[in-house]
């Protein structure tokens, strides 16, 4: 495939999408496709080269460590043993049927939505980014609103997370066709505390260390930390919603 624009390509193995993206400068990788296609209507296409044949990338290994490769979808993992103890359920309030079965685990996570369940529940058990290049800590990995420090021609191959931990999730979504969330959080149990971790009220997910008491505090200190997650609702809203979502989710725990 040759020009600047409008070109595809769908290699079978790393190697060969290697070579693809070396050879073709900013060029967008087709996973599922859910976030990346709405977001071009308008402007010219890009060249895109397509992982969806690419085997390797598909696989969800278990072990001490689950290790998820980044072209498996969100229903497949949901699906999976190792979905258990949380993962399966944040999954539930993802788009529709169709959304879950076609989006990807390495999408969403290159994607950074600052409301996106997969990287909120894979920061909330200690998850990493494994890229052809090394393996980035998931709060290392999202800077922003949409921003990641993936370098240019940089590219997931895999998302791990500790196994058989237990998560409590509990989000507000706007139910429309394709849903999307105002707040969420996933809560674990420390001993007496909770450990949680948050969306929807700055730009980006946070996760705390063990609180024994109520987290107001916590929310308090995020939004001086970090930005302001611009949103129609009012912080002050967002805020009100997650501590009673951040309750729910510390009782279910």
């Amino acid at each position: 495939m040759t020009g600047e624009s409008g070109g595809y390509a769908a290699p079978n193995d790393l190697g060969a999408l290697r070579a693809f993206l070396d050879a073709n400068p900013g060029a967008a990788i087709l996973a599922g496709g859910q976030s990346l296609l709405p977001s071009l209507r308008g402007k010219a296409p890009p060249q895109f080269v397509d992982i969806g044949r690419i085997a390797a990338l598909k696989a969800i290994e278990t072990g001490s460590r689950v290790r998820v490769g980044a072209g498996v979808t969100l229903a497949a993992l949901a699906r999976h043993p190792a979905a258990a103890g949380g993962i399966a359920e944040a999954i539930g309030f993802v788009g529709n049927v169709t959304i879950r079965n076609r989006a990807t685990v390495g999408g969403c996570l290159a994607w950074a939505d600052p409301r996106g369940e997969i990287p909120l529940i894979l920061l909330a058990l200690g998850g990493t980014v494994e890229t052809d290049r090394r393996e980035i800590a998931v709060e290392d990995f999202i800077a922003g609103p949409f921003l990641t420090t993936l370098e240019p021609g940089e590219v997931i191959v895999a998302a791990t997370f500790e196994a058989g931990r237990k998560l409590a999730f509990e989000e507000l979504l706007v139910r429309n066709s394709t849903g999307r969330a105002v707040v969420a959080v996933a809560c674990e149990r420390v001993g007496e505390a909770g450990r949680y971790t948050v969306s929807g009220l700055v730009d980006r997910p946070v996760r705390s260390t063990p609180i024994a008491d109520d987290p107001s505090p916590w929310f308090d200190d995020l939004l001086l930390q970090f930005p302001v997650l611009a949103d129609a609702s009012s912080p002050a809203y967002r805020w009100r919603v997650l501590r009673a979502l951040a309750l729910r989710a510390r009782d279910r725990a």
